[in-house]
């Protein structure tokens, strides 16, 4: 069992609600972000916390219901899609765009975030709660783009997925993993994340017609403004991708969880915006026996690998040239061409052993060139897990069942603990003597 026995830091008293409506907080256990204009130079809509956990594990909503009986590998687009328009029911605001997925409260539906996303350089800001995330490297998204900028992205979970959060935080001043390393997430726990930038239908041709928001971000993730400006500043960011995960204990290959991803195409020209998002493909394994190294980091098409059978493309012309991830699994745009879905997942748990990406780790394995067979090095991220008990490094950390998120925000509470303690926890010093590795997709690409 993990634990701290640490207070948390509380939020502000006397936030906006996501309306713009001066209410008092009556529940200020977690702060809801990090990084935002004053309060004296801001009077809009902010972003709140949704962390009203059920207590006791909810039943299925409906529309899971049917999901979870969708055949994801024969009808993988339609479960894809009725994945995407169940975490869209009640959610969007045609008329004010800065109002959608704010979960005020009043939606038949509830969805949560993780806590202790707003702690660190790359934290929550205030508009949507959005944290900085990977890089995205000229030409990674179209030939055209020729800035180099990041990510930004939030993530929620629906009330399975909230039940297990909340057993993990029921005691903000002290997080303990026991029931999700024990358990996991239950059956149609939902996951969705959308990933926004900076760049526009200038970089990207495929982001005319964009959903947009404003966002608190880094100055040098701007087009055109200073690199090595490290000030915040407010802009608007532009829908790229939408990532999804479901519980469903068909995958019996990846602990349960199907993976999938859309990118954002305003070519299809949906009255509703939102739905310009585009499957990419869904992921249910890692399909361990594959091991020709191959990667596509500057997409003019999408190469689909046929021999995979655990992953599956979209193949409709009207898609925009994606890179995927490693020979050809599941990744989307703003995601690394040598990695997965499921293979950057597959390492939530804490602490933290092993890197992300292989190439992150400590000692790195080199990324093999094309053509080559990877080594069984490279392989360990690339495997298949069949039990949701099961660490990325079993026996020398704890399982947060493929949930980063959940991960980190453990991460983050003991980085902020021990800088008020002036202090640090063993837990942290885990693999021989050498702090344990940042749960971030942040890190730059090779």
């Amino acid at each position: 069992m993990i634990k701290s026995t640490l207070l948390a830091a509380t939020a502000a008293t006397g936030a906006l609600c996501a309306q713009g409506i001066p209410s008092l907080e009556l529940n200020y256990d977690f702060p809801d972000f990090g990084a935002m204009l004053s309060a004296d130079d801001y009077h809009g809509p902010v972003f709140k916390l949704s962390h009203d956990y059920p207590k006791e594990l909810p039943k299925l909503d409906p529309e899971v219901d049917k999901i979870l009986n969708i055949d994801f590998k024969t009808k993988w687009k339609e479960y894809a899609i009725a994945v995407r328009d169940y975490t869209f029911k009640d959610n969007i605001n045609l008329k004010d765009n800065e109002l959608s997925f704010t979960f005020s409260g009043e939606q038949a539906q509830k969805w949560f975030h993780v806590p202790w996303q707003h702690w660190g350089a790359n934290g929550r800001e205030g508009f949507h709660g959005l944290t900085k995330e990977g890089p995205l490297n000229e030409k990674q998204i179209a030939p055209t783009q020729t800035f180099a900028t990041s990510a930004y992205a939030v993530g929620f979970y629906n009330a399975q997925g909230g039940y297990t959060i909340g057993q993990t935080w029921q005691n903000p001043s002290s997080p303990d993993l026991s029931y999700v390393s024990e358990n996991g997430f239950p059956e149609g726990t939902v996951v969705a994340k959308f990933l926004f930038t900076t760049l526009g239908e200038d970089q990207v041709p495929q982001l005319a017609n964009p959903v947009s928001w404003n966002a608190y971000v880094y100055k040098k993730d701007i087009p055109g403004s200073d690199a090595n400006s490290n000030e915040r500043v407010q802009t608007k960011v532009q829908l790229l991708q939408m990532d999804i995960m479901v519980k469903d204990s068909r995958a019996t290959e990846a602990n349960g969880w199907v993976f999938g991803t859309f990118a954002y195409n305003g070519a299809l020209k949906h009255e509703n915006p939102w739905k310009n998002l585009q499957p990419v493909g869904l992921m249910w394994g890692n399909d361990p026996e594959i091991t020709l190294s191959n990667s596509n980091p500057e997409p003019t098409k999408t190469i689909i690998n046929d021999k995979l059978k655990e992953t599956v493309i979209n193949d409709d012309a009207s898609l925009p040239a994606q890179h995927l991830g490693w020979n050809s699994r599941l990744n989307g745009p703003a995601d690394n061409p040598s990695s997965s879905c499921m293979s950057c997942h597959s390492t939530a748990q804490f602490p933290a052993i092993s890197g992300i990406m292989p190439f992150l780790n400590n000692p790195p394995v080199e990324i093999p060139a094309d053509g080559t067979d990877a080594g069984a090095d490279w392989m360990r991220w690339f495997r298949n897990f069949d039990d949701s008990n099961t660490a990325f490094d079993p026996g020398r950390a704890l399982t947060t069942d493929f949930s980063l998120q959940l991960s980190k925000s453990i991460q983050n509470f003991l980085d902020y603990s021990a800088s008020i303690q002036q202090g640090n926890y063993a837990i942290e010093y885990w693999i021989d003597g050498k702090a344990v590795h940042s749960i971030s997709r942040g890190a730059p690409q090779e």
